[in-house]
């Protein structure tokens, strides 16, 4: 029998709720696993389900607005319908929607090539990972809102100054040609925005996005999820998988923090810049796919090729074209511009917020160590604080005003006579003490961090570098070592 949740449709047909603007259509015969994903999901997005691919469509056909669908989760062997028989159906109902397919190892090959035919954003293993369907439900709705965006804009990069100009110029250029693109920039600034902006003004944009995000891996596990393994390859390695540069065939790789990838796996993915060629872990069968490679890095390549951590020849295979990202302390003039952005993006109240003046003035002083992303996350923190329509300067954080409140020092002083002088035109009377007692906590935690990070290095250099000896030397569980470690930028084997 086909079902739907006719209480998810009826919510559908009034209004979708400010803080679910996403809806997902989950596909599946097998009530268990709709059930896992609904609750996997339902937090975050509007979430409709369906027990097969006809009862989707009959879904689709009832919505009063079907494109309020932005995803369909489907898996693949279902009765009177196949998953990829629903999606084909289901293009005319919902055209920009974006699909994932779930699917066995037994379907594998007929997913990958219907990936080209039918415009699958991704496909996913069954026993899928929690953890890993969440990064693909979102990187498919990121790809969704970059795809709906119009045609005079590039994704979500804001600003006019001159070098950000430089660099969109550059996306704008190398788009659609199929060479590498290295994209540099400290954290924060919009490398993967420019990676998927290249991808949606290419020729592959209709084709797999898939992303590997380098620095959440563990070492020994690069190999198997950029080239995939064969079952029994290693240790846990229970049934076959492909790896991203398989999932993104016919698309586009955009590795992350590509500077994190062991030597070893560094002269692999140079032999697969080369050829195309690749042999997954396990398996000594050579295997070719078409990808175009995008990789982005914070760290100075060239300082680690000659510390030897770092292939030359990778770099400049991966270097063909290079886009360098300003941070935000070197664009300062899109600060405004910026500001109303995330405003516009993260106000969920009835009529218009706005920065007042003297908010916007200390934003503007600010250097932004974590560049647009912290200034983003700056604009929602003030939206969700603010009492009113205004949002005053007391409700930025304690590091904020803390830095304006030093270069106010510093200008009074006569010890920042290089910087542009700071007026002292700020009305503080709007930083009640609830304010000023922040900030006062935060120089204190920024004292017990620093005493925190020299007893690490001391605790460290005794025992010669070696995390499980130390923890021992403390009296402290070596996982805890490790988190302390991590924390403060200490690097651990």
């Amino acid at each position: 029998m086909s079902v739907f949740n006719k209480q998810a449709l009826s919510a559908l047909k009034s209004t979708v709720p400010e803080t679910k603007k996403h809806t997902i259509l989950v596909v599946d015969d097998e009530p268990s696993n709709v059930m896992i994903l609904e609750q996997l999901l339902q937090k975050d997005y509007e979430v409709l389900t369906a027990h097969d691919g006809q009862a989707a469509l009959d879904c689709l056909n009832k919505l009063p607005d079907p494109n309020r669908v932005h995803l369909i989760i489907t898996d693949q062997r279902m009765p009177r319908m196949t998953g990829l028989e629903l999606l084909k159906a289901s293009k005319h109902v919902v055209p920009h929607a974006k699909r994932i397919i779930l699917t066995g190892y037994t379907d594998f090959e007929v997913v990958v090539q219907a990936i080209n035919q039918e415009q699958v954003f991704r496909f996913m293993m069954k026993p899928f990972d929690r953890n890993e369907m969440r990064e693909a439900v979102k990187s498919a709705l990121e790809a969704y809102r970059a795809s709906t965006q119009p045609e005079n804009s590039v994704g979500y990069i804001v600003g006019r100054h001159p070098k950000l100009l430089h660099a969109m110029e550059l996306v704008n250029k190398v788009a659609d040609s199929d060479s590498p693109v290295l994209v540099l920039g400290e954290t924060g600034t919009g490398k993967e925005l420019v990676s998927r902006a290249l991808y949606e003004h290419s020729s592959r944009c209709s084709k797999p996005y898939v992303v590997l995000h380098c620095s959440a891996l563990p070492e020994t596990l690069f190999e198997s999820e950029l080239f995939g393994h064969k079952r029994g390859a290693f240790t846990g390695a229970h049934s076959d998988r492909l790896g991203r540069i398989a999932q993104a065939d016919g698309g586009t790789l955009f590795i992350d923090e590509v500077a994190e990838i062991p030597l070893v796996v560094q002269a692999k993915l140079l032999r697969f810049l080369q050829f195309g060629e690749f042999q997954r872990v396990g398996s000594d069968r050579v295997e070719t796919v078409n990808v175009r490679v995008i990789s982005a890095t914070h760290q100075n390549i060239p300082q680690m090729i000659e510390d030897g951590t770092f292939r030359r020849d990778l770099y400049y295979r991966l270097n063909v074209v290079e886009i360098n990202l300003p941070a935000l302390r070197e664009r300062k003039s899109d600060i405004a511009l910026l500001a109303e952005f995330f405003l516009k993006k993260h106000w969920k109240r009835r009529g218009e917020g706005r920065l007042a003046s003297d908010t916007l003035k200390i934003l503007e002083h600010y250097d932004f160590p974590g560049n647009v992303r912290e200034l983003s996350h700056i604009i929602e923190r003030c939206c969700l604080l603010s009492e009113s329509a205004i949002i005053g300067p007391n409700l930025l954080p304690p590091a904020v005003l803390s830095a304006y409140g030093r270069k106010l020092g510093h200008t009074e002083d006569g010890a920042d006579s290089d910087s542009h002088p700071v007026k002292a035109d700020i009305h503080f009377e709007n930083l009640n003490n609830e304010v000023l007692k922040r900030v006062r906590e935060e120089a204190k935690q920024r004292a017990a961090d620093e005493v925190e990070k020299q007893f690490l290095s001391i605790l460290m250099e005794e025992n010669a570098q070696n995390v499980s000896a130390a923890a021992r030397g403390a009296d402290m569980q070596r996982s805890y070592l490790h988190r302390l470690l991590t924390k403060h930028g200490f690097k651990t084997s």
